[in-house]
């Protein structure tokens, strides 16, 4: 990762957490994974688009190491992201789950129980 990236991670990460909190679930551990995870895709997808992919499209094909030690590069890049993507998944589901209990949801259930069949 370079200092970009590090960079637009550390500027991305309180804004996810404030808007995390916002929901009502910026006080666990999922969300500290999920504001951490969301800015490291978030960047690296950044770099991919404008800087690495670039690099692989504007390389002539006769520079055929060059290109070999960009898609060398692009694939590190790609796998980095596929981790960071399967460890935010379990705070993702816990994220979903606890919007999908919404407060208002249960509310409505208690005033208008559903009729009996």
């Amino acid at each position: 990762m370079d200092d970009s990236e590090t960079l637009h991670i550390v500027e991305l990460q309180p804004r996810i957490a404030q808007r995390l909190a916002e929901l009502g679930f910026g006080e666990n551990a999922d969300a500290a994974v999920l504001a951490h995870g969301l800015a490291e895709v978030a960047s690296r997808g950044r770099t991919l688009d404008q800087q690495a992919l670039p690099l692989f499209l504007s390389l002539d094909d006769r520079h055929r190491r060059s290109l070999a030690e960009v898609t060398v590069a692009l694939k590190n890049h790609l796998d980095a992201m596929q981790d960071a993507i399967a460890d935010l998944q379990p705070a993702l589901t816990a994220l979903i789950d606890f919007l999908l209990k919404s407060p208002w949801e249960a509310t409505w259930s208690n005033v208008c129980p559903p009729e009996a069949g």
